[in-house]
């Protein structure tokens, strides 16, 4: 099976290379030549992962109408930010029986939208797909076990990224709550800050572990109340990523956190981080939005706004967060 994976970014290259284990014909889509060529050259992005090689049977092209003629999934791994923008370039060569494969995590700014959301705006695809779930693509590359959600409300949707996706060491489960696990994914990094921050005030693993039980009651609650099924929180995309996302170094959020958590403001921590992409910091502001607009307080969400906007400061989270 053909399947196109738009962005060379790492989450791109680590599944284009599982896809790639699967027997799938994977080409890969950049806008930038600059970038395809050095890729082309060097069979590795540089930029991304030095060092973690993309095998020579994946194309690297710049001509997208060519990377997704006959291709079967168009798999969307763009910035966030980009989603909405790609989209439309997609939508001009697509047909009616492409899935899309959303792994793009936040809700855009201003519209509050989900990325499914602005996909179907763009495109008016049935078959848009969600993959969601605990894992780095760093330990991708170096072929760890791995669990994913891939939910859709098309059924035939589900199943084709299910078979290109899963392996013996690759899980992937299938739910049709596209909503809730979205929302999932989208709280976990914020709670990612928050337990970031405790690390940077050097609060005990048992304070840690008592802030997480009252994060996942209010994952639990964003997902129902903004639309999606409360038992998603109970998934790959649920707790699963959450504990990996609110435990880990690894995460910009998690490390963005810490640093908010040693007295840096916002703008301090995002410069030592040298990079702009801390997904729960730009997601905190619509999902405060969101519940703002249905008149509900989820505490964990009103405590980490006023640390992060309002510059208050805040020694006992467990206390701010406590249901």
């Amino acid at each position: 099976m053909k399947i196109t994976v738009v962005g060379l970014g790492a989450y791109g290259i680590a599944l284009a290379r599982i896809f790639n284990e699967n027997d799938n014909k994977v080409v890969m889509y950049t806008k930038f030549k600059d970038e395809a060529d050095i890729v082309k050259l060097k069979r590795e992005n540089i930029n991304v992962f030095k060092g973690v090689k993309i095998p020579k049977e994946i194309n690297i092209t710049t001509d997208l109408e060519e990377s997704m003629e006959n291709s079967k999934i168009i798999v969307l791994a763009v910035p966030m930010s980009a989603v909405r923008e790609m989209s439309k370039k997609i939508s001009k060569y697509l047909t009616e029986d492409q899935v899309i494969c959303i792994v793009s995590k936040g809700i855009e700014p201003k519209t509050n939208k989900l990325m499914s959301q602005v996909v179907f705006e763009e495109t008016g695809s049935e078959n848009i797909c969600m993959i969601s779930g605990p894992s780095f693509a760093s330990e991708i590359y170096a072929e760890s076990e791995a669990g994913f959600i891939v939910a859709s409300e098309s059924l035939s949707a589900q199943a084709c990224v299910k078979v290109c996706l899963e392996n013996s060491r690759i899980v992937a489960n299938i739910s049709k709550d596209i909503v809730g696990v979205q929302l999932a994914a989208t709280s976990k990094n914020i709670f990612a800050i928050i337990l970031g921050m405790l690390d940077g005030m050097k609060k005990s693993d048992s304070t840690r572990a008592a802030v997480l039980t009252c994060l996942v009651n209010d994952m639990r609650m964003i997902v129902e109340l903004l639309g999606g099924k409360p038992q998603t929180v109970f998934t790959y995309a649920g707790i699963g990523d959450m504990l990996l996302t609110c435990m880990s170094s690894k995460s910009r959020n998690y490390t963005f956190g810490k640093y908010l958590g040693e007295g840096f403001t916002s703008e301090e921590a995002l410069s030592k981080m040298n990079t702009k992409t801390v997904e729960g910091l730009y997601s905190l502001q619509s999902i405060y939005d969101m519940l703002k607009n249905i008149k509900v307080e989820v505490k964990s969400i009103e405590m980490i706004y006023n640390v992060i906007y309002e510059n208050i400061k805040v020694d006992n989270v467990l206390r701010y967060v406590k249901r």
